[in-house]
């Protein structure tokens, strides 16, 4: 059977930190070779700050030249050679560790089992986040080097100042230490990632061989016999230096402490209470909401419990275990805050007194004692495979004792649905939940008798441990939303306070969702750390675990971890609402200042506000590590997809380009486009909103703009023009006509007097005289409307006459 010992502590060495002194520099010579190796360094190096580090010289400038020393001073190195040492004490450090992980890896005296491969994959994570730090370090010194070495040349001139070609050679030999050191950090990061890969193959094949692993099935007389003979095996680790010397103590710590937990968790429950913490006992009708109601109460009690159980067990251990009480005793210590939890948050659920103690009886009795079977099952599972790590009873004792837990776990699950099925309130999903279990016991038992105890073990650990993880993340998700519904609520004790201080309610209620929701997806992390461990729910591997997501990885490249997910995202809110206030103090304060047009305003609103984006997106892939070499397969993806699929998408935004800088079209104009007439409302990177006459708006492609003909009837000036056309009968007088039409236009007030209306006679048919009237109005956008009140007045002017008029 395969074994897997405890964790080692693995020493791993302090990294000091690179150091920098900042010291006197030549003003404008310095300013410039700093902004052209700022420039000329690479995305996310911080070659600005690395420029303005001191500059030790590696070594003193000549004493004949006296006039190039401030400037040798200034520039040996920018930095390099106050921090080479400490750069290579921590390369050093990350060798010795990679080798001492490698040693570990390639041992053939002992098996590595999997919370050894934890800490060995952690220690291999830290090296790989510390080199790819070197490296950036590194990259910002050898730009700046580099953009030095250019001013200076790669040989000496003729007639030469001694100081520049003193200055020259020390560059040139730093510049190779760089590249050396750079060379390093490069090579360490791809050991790192190699040893990763490595480490997640071997846990890979361990998970496989323990799931495979075949051994006599208890139904062979074999395997009685050989239990007989492991006597002394199993008596040996309870004798005097064995991991369970101490059984007598271990076994009365865990029953103090399951004692302490049972005797004060109704006194904490009964304080909570008086302290004003909310309690409901439910009726037959109200489970659900007496269960909302207490939710704050219950998560306080178990949160409670758990920190007494862990000083009970703690100052047990303290008083009678000698030293600290071996890996047996560390595992319980590690587990029993879980228990406290589990049964101080179900005592107020399940108690004589909680929840559910007026409500329907046949729930309380079926779930009665859940909360310590649960317990007792996650405690005896931890020690089941701390006994297995520890080899500390003999393989058929050991694998005699998983088979009883895993029959015992499933069997109780099944007894637990069987009894909620008969209930009202649990027919939703007490059936299925006992048909799951149901299989569960038959896939278990089948597994036993067939000689895969370990796939059975390891498959009710997993699943126990996954259901208890789900259950108490379900408790903290509803408590933390709870509590932060009683924060902020509208005239809630905490509101009123954030109220005076200006923000307003659907502020607070905002940072509640936004609030909620990060704890709802920390609350996931711990989740995905529980199903990670393989069945552990000890307190110290869910935290490893979920230590390794914050760390992250780094791939291809690009580091991956959960804190810079969250710095990304800390980024874009802050990003977002400096923006819009620059925005809006732009609008409302800058503006009015000065004689710029509302299109013109638009415009620069727009390209500030695109251009702003575009720097906060390089800032977050600077924060993640991508460089351009990182990008190399997006561009060119993004090419292929550009001539497949976007060719629109791009034209549409170059187009919209060209509209804010060209400005042929601005908002407040008014166009024409395919027949339609409109304003223009808006003129985005994509499209370009028209607002109608109904009221309606239409989006019209920027590219439409570019590639089509458009008027614009607002492009020379405000005012705008009309013509009308009408046919009068040739026996009248044209004169008279004439003076009819202007006397019409005259009276209307949106006609600009300068210039003023005209009357031409444009044809001439058989019976008919076509004559245009042309004025200019105040706006063009009064057209209709004018258009209309003239033909109006045009028809009762010349009715009143007697003479028929017509529209050509």
């Amino acid at each position: 059977m395969t074994t897997r010992p405890a964790a080692r502590a693995f020493p791993y060495p302090n990294k000091p930190r690179s150091e920098t002194v900042r010291g006197p520099l030549p003003g404008f010579l310095f300013l410039v070779l700093t902004l052209l190796g700022a420039g000329l360094s690479s995305i996310g190096t911080p070659a600005l700050a690395a420029a303005q580090t001191s500059t030790a010289p590696a070594k003193e400038a000549p004493k004949d030249a006296s006039k190039g020393a401030p400037a040798d001073q200034a520039t040996s190195g920018l930095g390099w050679s106050a921090v080479s040492a400490s750069i290579s004490r921590q390369l050093d450090d990350n060798a010795t560790v990679l080798r001492q992980v490698f040693a570990i890896l390639n041992r053939k005296d002992a098996t590595t089992g999997n919370s050894e491969l934890d800490a060995l994959s952690s220690q291999v994570q830290k090296v790989q986040q510390n080199t790819q730090d070197a490296v950036t370090q590194i990259q910002s010194y050898d730009s700046i080097i580099e953009s030095f070495l250019k001013i200076l040349g790669p040989k000496a001139a003729d007639n030469e100042d001694v100081s520049v070609t003193s200055q020259r050679q020390r560059m040139q030999q730093n510049s190779q230490s760089v590249k050396s050191a750079l060379m390093r950090a490069k090579l360490y990061n791809l050991q790192a990632q190699q040893l990763g890969t490595a480490i997640n193959a071997r846990r890979t094949r361990l998970q496989h061989a323990a799931l495979s692993e075949h051994t006599v099935s208890p139904l062979a007389p074999r395997f009685w016999r050989t239990l007989l003979t492991e006597r002394a095996e199993n008596r040996y680790s309870l004798h005097a230096g064995g991991v369970l010397s101490d059984w007598l103590y271990l076994l009365i710590g865990c029953a103090i402490t399951f004692a302490a937990i049972g005797v004060s968790s109704p006194l904490i429950l009964r304080l909570l209470k008086r302290c004003g913490a909310h309690f409901r006992t439910a009726t037959e009708d109200s489970v659900r909401e007496a269960l909302s109601g207490s939710i704050i109460a219950i998560t306080l009690n178990g949160a409670l419990e758990a920190l007494i159980a862990t000083l009970a067990w703690f100052i047990w251990a303290a008083a009678a275990l000698p030293e600290d009480g071996g890996p047996i005793a560390a595992v319980i210590g590690e587990t029993v805050p879980v228990c406290g939890f589990i049964i101080g948050a179900g005592l107020p659920i399940f108690g004589r007194r909680g929840v559910l103690a007026q409500g329907n009886p046949g729930e309380r009795k079926a779930l009665h004692g859940v909360d310590w079977i649960l317990a007792i099952s996650i405690l005896l599972l931890d020690l089941l495979r701390t006994f297995q790590a520890q080899d500390a009873f003999g393989q058929t004792l050991q694998i005699l004792l998983e088979i009883a837990f895993s029959i015992g776990v499933a069997a109780c699950a099944v007894d637990t649905f069987r009894r909620l099925g008969n209930q009202n309130d649990t027919r939703g999903f007490a059936p299925s939940a006992l048909g799951v279990s149901s299989l569960l016991l038959v896939v278990t038992v089948i597994s036993i008798l067939l000689g895969y105890v370990a796939f059975a073990f390891t498959l009710n650990g997993w699943l126990l441990s996954l259901g208890t993880g789900v259950a108490i993340v379900t408790l903290l998700g509803l408590c933390w939303r709870d509590v932060l519904e009683r924060l902020f609520s509208e005239g809630g004790f905490f509101s009123r306070r954030l109220v005076q201080l200006g923000l307003t309610q659907r502020r607070l209620s905002q940072i509640g969702v936004i609030l909620s929701g990060a704890g709802n997806v920390l609350l996931l992390l711990l989740l995905f750390s529980i199903a990670q461990t393989d069945g552990s729910f000890s307190v110290a591997d869910i935290t490893n675990r979920l230590w390794l997501l914050f760390v992250g990885n780094t791939i291809h490249g690009v580091k991956i971890s959960l804190d810079t997910v969250v710095l990304a995202i800390v980024l874009l809110v802050v990003a977002y609402y400096a923006i819009r206030q620059t925005r809006s103090w732009i609008r409302d304060r800058f503006f009015p200042t000065t004689r710029l047009d509302i299109g013109s305003r638009t415009s620069i609103l727009s390209i500030f506000t695109y251009c702003s984006w575009i720097i906060v997106g390089l800032g977050i892939l600077s924060i993640a590590g991508v460089s351009v070499q990182n990008l190399t397969w997006v561009v060119s993806a993004l090419s292929v997809g550009i001539g497949f699929g976007l060719q629109s998408i791009v034209q549409n935004f170059v187009s919209g380009v060209i509209l804010m800088a060209e400005r042929p079209v601005r908002v407040g104009d008014m166009v024409e486009i395919a027949g339609t007439r409109g304003d223009v409302k808006r003129i985005s990177i994509r499209a370009t909103d028209i607002g109608l006459s109904d009221g309606s708006t239409m989006i019209v492609p920027n590219s439409q703009f570019i590639t089509t003909s458009i008027k614009n009837a607002t492009l020379s000036g405000a005012t705008g023009a009309l013509t009308l056309t009408f046919q009068v009968p040739l026996t009248t007088d044209p004169e008279k006509a004439k003076a009819m039409l202007l006397e019409v236009a005259a009276h209307r007030d949106e006609v600009l007097a300068t210039p003023s209306p005209k009357v031409r006679v444009s044809a001439i048919a058989g019976d008919s005289l076509t004559m245009t009237l042309s004025v200019a109005l105040a706006s063009a956008r009064d057209g209709g409307s004018v258009q209309d009140a003239i033909l109006f007045d045009v028809f009762r002017r010349f009715h009143a006459e007697d003479i028929a008029i017509t529209t050509a």
